[in-house]
């Protein structure tokens, strides 16, 4: 043990247990994410730094408490529309993606002439770039679903090509942009208004 004596040696181990320990629970919180492209311009540019929040939507399993009304909990909250998602791409679940929620559960989602309408209300959102045209026929998101979209929609991989996203392949919220340095700061999750609501908040 020269030149350390035994109980130098044993609180060196203890440092180093306990930075593992605290490594491992950060990485339980929160992970790194890179953003790749162009897809959510302008709210993200490619090579942008995230941290996504993990447990934003920590799902709980209850199904083995008996007397429970729900196998699932989720203690910190749901998907909401507006929340930016990190995720597994469906059709390769080595890549992961980012976008923007447009429409929940029970929902119904369409796009006409470049506008998005969800349970008929066309919606205005705030975070988008450059307009955009395209159509999508109505269809309602199911149970444990989300439909999502990229702000870029001109340039976009997103529920209009490959369908829903399973809510089982979410892996956070994006909370915290640290680089570059001139646009860290934290998130927003601003939600879209429906047209005849922004115009009555306007009106006041």
């Amino acid at each position: 043990m020269w030149p350390w004596g035994l109980s130098q040696v044993s609180e060196t181990l203890e440092v180093i247990a306990l930075a593992i320990l605290m490594f491992m629970a950060v990485r339980a919180v929160g992970q790194n994410f890179i953003v790749d492209g162009s897809s959510m311009v302008p709210t993200f540019t490619n090579n942008e730094l995230l941290i996504v929040n993990r447990l934003a939507y920590l799902d709980v399993n209850l199904s083995w408490v008996p007397g429970t009304e729900t196998e699932h909990w989720r203690p910190f909250g749901e998907p909401t529309q507006g929340d930016v998602v990190v995720f597994m791409f469906p059709g390769d679940v080595t890549r992961d993606f980012i976008k923007r929620v447009v429409a929940v559960p029970g929902q119904t989602v369409e796009v006409r002439d470049g506008m998005v309408v969800v349970d008929g209300m066309p919606l205005t959102e705030p975070y988008l770039g450059e307009a955009w045209g395209g159509n999508l026929e109505p269809q309602v998101v199911p149970e444990g679903n989300l439909f999502v979209m990229g702000d870029n929609r001109n340039n976009s991989f997103d529920s209009r090509s490959w369908g829903m996203l399973d809510q089982e392949l979410l892996i956070g919220r994006a909370d915290l942009r640290y680089w570059p340095f001139d646009r860290i700061g934290m998130v927003g999750h601003p939600r879209p208004e429906s047209a005849v609501t922004a115009e009555l908040s306007a009106t006041r």
